[in-house]
């Protein structure tokens, strides 16, 4: 390990770089050309005033980054503290174990993304000095970023009662919570991101029900649900989701119907609905999307029929059929769809017969789509 950090020490960037990965050192400190800065006077730049993501992954045995020559333990004042990375909007921490994060980050971090399980890992509220050893939150984000839009939790250890910090974030925009197997639930702490505009959750095992609480996150604009195998339906709250443009639900063994307070969702633009085996309808409410511009039916075997109110979605300009062997007609009021541009079917044996250009017993319904991919 003194090796590597030896080799390290020689390999220092120029002072002016702006992006900065290191991944699979081994050593216990990073190297001397990380933390050098002016200790007396202040007022010179910092060593990498430049930089604005670093990128720290796979560093088994790191302990501590220090991002500041001065903390909050010695009573500082905001204006006294002297940042390593001032200009540092992107922190990617990725299978660090041991490391620690001391005091806390510069206010100019916009995006952070945590991913593996640390124990130590903790970001210091401004209020305190050190952190509260009995906490279960296995990662403390500092309120003092006010510029942190965006949050990336991946692989991190704690069921919902560990993630009080959240409630702190109300300037999030965006959240990513993938593969944290601990989830049952989503954390309360949540409801309070009001200003959150896409929410992504992904890879979480045993996250199995959503909450009624979703509907207040009305500012959200964007949800991905994809690859959780315990969820099997949505809230009805999700009705009050009227700022909604994209909804995806996607890889969810268990998800067996759609709700049907889904035609309420007056924004929405693009629906993906990917390999649902389970879904068996499309809920009648649908017919009430009116701004539904992309349909994306992929992989769904128990789906068997279209509905006939397929005719009411007018501004839908893009329809995706694939991999969806039980559907074996169109509906006639496919003739309706006069703004659609494009339509793919694929994988779907009977339709595409059906389709067949001149010969098929459904050609008269999509003849007029300009672009058509029957395969």
């Amino acid at each position: 390990m003194e090796k590597d950090l030896h080799l390290l020490n020689f390999l220092e960037p120029p002072s002016e770089i702006k992006v900065l990965r290191i991944s699979g050192y081994r050593g216990l400190q990073l190297p001397n050309w990380m933390m050098k800065m002016d200790m007396v006077n202040l007022s010179n730049p910092p060593r990498f005033s430049h930089l604005t993501k670093l990128v720290l992954e796979n560093l088994p045995n790191l302990v501590e980054l220090l991002t500041t020559t001065t903390g909050l333990a010695n009573g500082d004042e905001e204006d006294e503290v002297k940042y390593y990375f001032p200009h540092l909007s992107i922190l990617e921490i990725s299978d660090c174990p041991n490391l620690n994060v001391k005091p806390y980050f510069s206010p100019s971090l916009r995006s952070l993304t945590l991913e593996g399980s640390n124990e130590q890992l903790m970001f210091f509220h401004p209020h305190h000095a050190h952190a509260d050893e009995s906490s279960s939150c296995s990662c403390i984000v500092d309120v003092r970023c006010p510029e942190l839009t965006a949050l990336k939790l991946r692989r991190v250890v704690g069921s919902s009662s560990g993630w009080e910090v959240l409630q702190q974030l109300t300037c999030l925009r965006s959240l990513e919570i993938s593969g944290c197997n601990d989830l049952r639930q989503l954390p309360e702490s949540m409801r309070g991101l009001t200003n959150l505009r896409r929410l992504q959750l992904q890879h979480c095992n045993n996250l199995c029900m959503m909450p009624e609480w979703l509907g207040e996150l009305q500012s959200l604009e964007a949800l991905f649900i994809q690859c959780l195998p315990s969820m099997s339906f949505l809230p009805d709250s999700i009705q009050h989701l009227t700022s909604l443009q994209s909804l995806t639900i996607s890889h969810c063994n268990a998800f067996h119907q759609l709700p049907e307070q889904l035609g309420e969702l007056c924004s929405l633009s693009e629906l993906q609905i990917l390999s649902l085996p389970a879904l068996t309808y499309l809920p009648d409410s649908m017919q009430r999307l009116t701004s539904l511009r992309l349909l994306n039916l992929y992989h769904c075997n128990a789906l068997t029929q279209l509905p006939e109110w397929l005719g009411e979605l007018s501004a839908l300009r893009q329809f995706w059929i694939q991999d969806c062997p039980g559907l074996t007609s169109l509906p006639h009021s496919m003739r309706r769809l006069t703004t659609l541009e494009a339509l793919m079917i694929r994988s779907c044996p009977e339709l595409v017969r059906r389709c067949k250009e001149g010969v098929g017993e459904d050609w008269h319904l999509v003849s007029h789509i300009p672009d058509l991919d029957l395969q």
